[in-house]
């Protein structure tokens, strides 16, 4: 079924054949009017990919609601609306999720990239797991010495009941095995 979009009484025809069910009347009301969907989905300047969802919708549509059309030979025009009404629905959509920022996503200082800030993360990560491996009295040894600003060794030899000449030899034990942790792990 081949018919003319302008003529009021092929248009008329085609909606009545439409209603019955009829694919070729489908694809022909398709093939006729997709491409004013298309004018007036890009008239609201959405993207290819937008169009596409605004183009599929309004199909939706039409399926759903040609049993109510009330001037048949007004397809056109009620497409367009139809059209016009996603592509609005599809702008409001789009408004109300404003990108603020990954939260995901890092601060990073001015010139490094993201990446940098989530390398560092699982190196401080992988650090951790092999610090966790180690004994309980050597990860307190460590979690002193790491304080900002660290206990002097009377301070640590006190906390930890351990000879203070024993802590220098003690660390560099523990600095070792945590890089042979680190190395098993890469």
């Amino acid at each position: 079924m081949l018919l003319h979009p302008t003529a009021k009484t092929d248009a008329a025809s085609l909606v009545a054949c439409c209603r019955t069910g009829d694919p070729q009347a489908w694809q022909e009301l398709i093939r006729l009017f997709n491409p004013l969907v298309w004018t007036v989905a890009r008239s609201f300047g959405l993207s290819t990919a937008d169009c596409e969802d605004v183009s599929q919708l309004t199909w939706l549509r039409v399926v759903e609601h040609i049993g109510s059309l009330r001037e048949p030979d007004r397809v056109s025009a009620w497409i367009v609306t139809a059209a016009r009404r996603e592509a609005l629905r599809h702008l409001m959509k789009s408004a109300k999720h404003v990108p603020v920022g990954d939260p995901i996503t890092p601060d990073v200082a001015d010139g490094a990239k993201p990446e940098d800030g989530l390398l560092a993360a699982a190196e401080r990560t992988r650090v951790f797991t092999a610090i966790r491996q180690l004994p309980p009295e050597h990860q307190a040894l460590l979690g002193l010495l790491i304080q900002d600003p660290p206990p002097s060794y009377d301070e640590i030899s006190s906390a930890l009941g351990v000879p203070r000449g024993s802590i220098g030899p003690t660390r560099r034990r523990i600095l070792n095995r945590l890089r042979e942790l680190l190395d098993e792990d890469s």
